[in-house]
């Protein structure tokens, strides 16, 4: 099979993320003071709370759902949204200490309880308001906005930003930061024709169409469903006599996209010179897979092998550090007379899987 995929340039590099010092900075402070926090009103109780993490992760906040010591309450650390700093978010949740009187959560819930409004400068929109037409964007959900009610033109920004606001609140921080992608308002009369659903009806039809539409459900393949695909790879500047390189590529891993325990992408590449360092490299990778797989802690996403002369697999895994030492480990033990080069990069949204996803299939359509 034959695609011709190009490669992208990456994304401008995202804010350092906070490092274990800082994030056990946080835990260590919070638990020290964790008594006389639970002696507070709730609303004090997340004052005091944010103060003492917003020393650490200034553009993060905490909040409290239920109330202080009470069973079942729990500490949801949101990020308002900014997919930058969702990898702190996650930090700081995985790294929570085992013995806290709350669950802790990442990222904010859907606000359940139907139609709501909100009130900014004067202005109210509910979320009956606002309605949703939405498509396949390329393996990710794209939305079309528009109102059912008139807004005055000199509102019309504000009531675009209410809206993104009222959809962050229906939806949850998650998908609506990671598991939507472009948005637009239907303007004139495209809005006649892009109506869609009333918003408060839109979450449960947002998960069947990931579900039936995007193929996510969210759960690892098994060995009887898993696809894989061999595809020969010319990059944009291919010169006419290089060779293509040689990708393999993961097609079952589109159930497991943007979920979010799997939201760092670790790339691996081994150079090779021979048949055997070849054999060690694969059987290196190969280990990898196969741990991470047993374990449930990540997946592979494709392979491949460049110029005959490296083999890199790209994996999404859920503990960056883990990761990391298990490669080195395996690295040592299959192939230790080569230099491997480990990168890692924050994918939430799996724009690197996704994209090639999205070109694959794009190509398999045109072949039919």
């Amino acid at each position: 099979m034959h695609a011709d995929i190009h490669d992208d340039d990456h994304n401008p590099p995202a804010p350092a993320p906070l490092n274990a010092a800082q994030v056990r900075a946080f835990w260590q402070q919070f638990s020290a003071q964790l008594v006389a926090l639970q002696a507070l009103p709730g609303v004090e109780f997340v004052e005091q709370a944010n103060a003492l993490l917003q020393q650490q992760a200034a553009a993060l906040s905490v909040e409290l759902e239920g109330l202080p010591g009470e069973p079942g309450a729990r500490l949801v650390f949101t990020a308002h949204g900014d997919v930058e700093q969702f990898e702190n978010v996650q930090a700081l949740v995985r790294q929570a200490p085992p013995d806290l009187p709350y669950a802790v959560q990442a990222f904010r819930s859907r606000t359940l309880g139907g139609n709501f409004a909100m009130r900014m400068q004067d202005f109210e929109l509910s979320c009956a308001d606002v309605r949703v037409a939405h498509y396949d964007a390329g393996g990710i959900t794209g939305l079309t906005l528009s109102f059912a009610k008139d807004i005055p033109d000199d509102m019309q920004e504000h009531a675009r930003h209410m809206a993104f606001i009222l959809l962050d609140h229906v939806l949850g921080e998650w998908d609506f930061s990671v598991r939507v992608g472009p948005v637009e308002f239907a303007e004139g009369e495209s809005q006649a024709e892009s109506a869609g659903l009333p918003l408060p009806s839109f979450p449960v039809l947002f998960d069947a169409f990931q579900r039936q539409v995007l193929g996510r459900s969210y759960a690892f393949p098994s060995e009887e469903e898993d696809r894989w695909m061999s595809l020969e790879v010319r990059v944009r500047d291919a010169g006419p006599d290089d060779a293509p390189d040689l990708l393999t590529f993961h097609d079952s891993a589109n159930a497991l996209a943007t979920r979010a325990d799997l939201s760092h992408l670790l790339e691996w590449t081994l150079p090779f010179s021979s048949q055997a360092e070849l054999d060690g490299a694969r059987d290196a990778q190969d280990a990898l897979e196969a741990e991470l797989l047993r374990l449930q802690r990540g997946v592979t996403a494709f392979t491949r092998i460049e110029g005959m002369t490296t083999r890199t697999a790209v994996f999404y895994v859920d503990d960056p550090d883990h990761a990391l030492k298990l490669a080195g480990r395996l690295g040592a033990e299959h192939a230790p007379q080569q230099a491997c080069q480990l990168q890692l990069r924050f994918d939430p949204s799996w724009r690197e899987y996704l994209g090639l996803y999205a070109a694959i299939h794009r190509s398999d359509e045109a072949a039919t």
